[in-house]
């Protein structure tokens, strides 16, 4: 068992962890380790460089893992996602997202490997959901209860409560994001979109976030359940290389 520590990086979510090699987790550390995970939502791992195959069997303890549908993998791994740096004007992550959520089962958790990074730039932000929710007045919070979200890209579609409700923790998140999103059930899209601007400007507050700055051999995993996040595009040409493993999820509630 290693004593690993979780030093906290905002008041609202983050940690990082000190002290333990991912490539010599036993079961005692992965029982700590998912402890840690569901309190701080998003942690972050120093100086990992894992190889695909051990970034794959970490995934894999957490569940089965989820194929992109729309993006290639890696080195014959489809379940690898590649995120390469293709120009500022083909990203598609400088929006808060929730890692496809137009799936009728959404990715649960998603393990990012840093494989290059820029000399500067091209950061992530993470912000916390349950916050989102928590600052909400008792009277918005009470509105949209019952509230449903339909959310749409790749060529899917499913509709997910706007309130989710987190499997482990038991709490309650906020879940819609500017990236897939469309409009709420029973709603048009132009009447949705005013308060579906407004939650999303809600949650993604700058007291409810983190923000990693990335080098090579950085290993960061965040749950999708009550996590949104931004890629910053802000490093022009230069290369910046990436790779995830996402674990498939279950149907919010």
């Amino acid at each position: 068992m290693q004593k690993f520590t979780v030093e906290k990086l905002s008041g609202a979510i983050g940690g990082v962890v000190h002290d333990l090699d991912l490539a010599l987790l036993d079961d005692d550390d992965f029982n700590r380790l998912c402890d840690a995970f569901w309190q701080y939502q998003v942690l972050v791992f120093k100086r990992q460089a894992l190889p695909i195959d051990q970034h794959i069997e970490f995934g894999k303890r957490f569940g089965r893992l989820h194929t992109h549908p729309s993006s290639a993998g890696v080195d014959g791994h489809p379940e690898v996602l590649l995120l390469r740096n293709r120009g500022k004007s083909k990203t598609i992550t400088e929006v808060w997202h929730s890692d496809v959520s137009c799936e009728e089962q959404p990715p649960s958790i998603s393990i990012l490997q840093c494989i290059e990074s820029p000399p500067y730039g091209g950061d992530t932000l993470f912000a916390s959901q349950y916050g989102a929710f928590g600052e909400l007045s008792d009277g918005l919070k009470a509105m949209i209860e019952p509230l449903r979200a339909v959310h749409a890209n790749f060529g899917m579609e499913a509709t997910h409560p706007v309130l989710r409700t987190h499997p482990e923790t038991g709490r309650k998140a906020l879940y819609v994001n500017k990236g897939f999103t469309k409009y709420f059930e029973g709603m048009s899209v132009e009447e949705s979109r005013p308060l579906l601007n407004y939650l999303v400007e809600q949650g993604s507050k700058p007291d409810l976030t983190m923000r990693h700055s990335w080098e090579a051999g950085d290993i960061v995993m965040w749950d999708n359940r009550c996590v949104m996040h931004y890629a910053v595009h802000d490093y022009g040409d230069m290369p910046r290389e990436m790779h995830r493993v996402t674990i498939a999820g279950e149907r919010p509630i």
